[in-house]
Formats: C-alpha cells, structure tokens, sequence
C-alpha cells in the first residue's frame, strides 16, 4: 500500500525533503529521519538510473516513501522510472493541459494511457504477478505534476478534470519568474496565482504540494497558511551545508574565546 497516497487520502499534511546527491546512504540515513517522503530529483542532479535504483532501495530500507522527479515530459525518459517501483513520479514543467495529459498516459496502460509494458523492480522481480499489477498499479502510483509556469496557472481548471492526477506541487521559483519577479516569491501577483491553484486544486478534491530550497520557519508558515497537504524542503546539500556551518561557526567560536582568555 502506498503510505503516502493513503495519509494524503486521510487529509493529513505529508513532511518531505530533497535527494540530489548520488551516494545512497543518503537516503537511508535521511529516511530514517522521520519524512513522509523523500523528493529524488533527476531533473537538476547528476542522478543517473544506476544511481537512482540505489536511491530506491535504500528508501525501502528506511521504510520511506520515494517520489522521483524526472527531467520531463517524456514517455522514455519516464519508462525505466516506473519499471524501478518507485511510489510516485512528479512532473516539472507541466505548462498546459496538453501536456498534462501527455504526462498522465506516459504513467498509466491501455486503455487508459500508452505506456509500455515491462516492470522489472516494480513487481519484484517476478513476485508480483502480472495480472496483479496491471489491475492495482494505477491506484497505488502517485502522479504528481508541477505548476511552475503561469501558463500552467491559467491553465488548472482543465487540468483539474484529467483523470488520474493525484496531486499537484508549486515550483514558486519558477512560477515567480514565468511572470516576471525573479526570486519574488511573496510579490502579489505570484501569491495570486498560488492561492488560485490552491482554490482550483482543493475544490476538485486533489492534494496540493510545494517544493523549496532550505527557507526559514516564516516560511514554512506561509505555506501552511496557503493550506499545502505536502511540503518539500531543503536537500541533502542545505543539510550538509547547515550542519558544516554550524560545527565550524561553534568551534570557532570556542577556540577564539579560548585565545583570548590566554591572551588576558
């Protein structure tokens, strides 16, 4: 069963952050943390599909969700993807109801979409049968599109009524930047447009994400007042980062005021 698909089910808010670097014992270590999910992104890393199976059982060993984000829309590029198991596929870029649907038939079969047959991981191997797969794959995958363009804005109320998006998560980077206010997250007219796809998104009864960089804890307030069920933040590079910094910041700190009591 799909444990993150079913606690959004229950309403509740889902806690997740970012994979990018290669090493899988990331992702064992950080999901062991406590996250609902963790964000494996292909589209901004070097994470091959070598790379990104490791991620995959990894997370399994953790017992977290993993949702994988591809480069793009694009039924190849998708296909080994699905075929590694993971519990959610997420979109960038989702510009229009087109590709919307593009989107959606690259994840599902005949009749519903095109995409072709031959789970490997995803069936374990062959421990799954076939016939069981097909009939419950549909249900248990999470098919997440990215609204991070104002064409994608103006564009949600067809989007909405696609069968089979089960939910949906703002890129406010690029969401900012597609209407002109580069890193201006919080201008008007962007939280306009988040708050729309809020509206649009809940009142067709779809779970509504964001993702962002390392942020403060005003932040994490903005989006939980935006009334987000999922909430993607910081990579495991911002937690490397942040801890390195704050190590190196506490010993200076430490052996400075050491100096100077010598000093005295």
């Amino acid at each position: 069963m799909n444990k993150l698909k079913e606690k959004l089910k229950k309403g509740e808010v889902c806690l997740g952050t970012h994979i990018s670097l290669n090493d899988p014992s990331i992702t064992e270590l950080t999901g062991n943390i406590g996250f609902d999910y963790l964000w494996i992104d292909t589209e901004h890393s070097s994470i091959g599909l070598n790379c990104l199976q490791q991620h995959l059982i990894a997370a399994r060993a953790a017992g977290v969700s993993a949702i994988v984000r591809v480069p793009c829309v694009d039924q190849v590029r998708v296909k080994p993807v699905l075929e590694m198991g993971p519990d959610g596929i997420i979109f960038p870029q989702v510009n229009s109801y087109e590709l919307a649907k593009t989107a959606l038939e690259a994840c599902m079969y005949p009749p519903k979409g095109n995409r072709g047959f031959g789970p490997r991981r995803a069936i374990q191997f062959g421990r799954v049968s076939l016939d069981e797969y097909y009939r419950t794959i549909d249900a248990e995958l999470m098919r997440i599109l990215q609204v991070e363009n104002i064409h994608a804005v103006e564009d949600i109320e067809k989007i909405v009524t696609l069968e089979g998006v089960d939910a949906f998560v703002i890129g406010p980077c690029d969401l900012a930047a597609s209407m002109g206010h580069f890193n201006h997250l919080r201008h008007p007219d962007v939280v306009s447009a988040i708050k729309h796809v809020e509206h649009v998104a809940h009142g067709a009864g779809i779970p509504l994400g964001v993702s962002y960089g390392a942020c403060t804890y005003e932040d994490i307030e903005f989006w939980r007042d935006i009334g987000v069920d999922m909430i993607s933040l910081a990579a495991d590079t911002d937690h490397l980062l942040q801890g390195a910094q704050h190590y190196f910041n506490d010993m200076n700190k430490c052996f400075q005021k050491a100096r100077k009591n010598e000093e005295r």
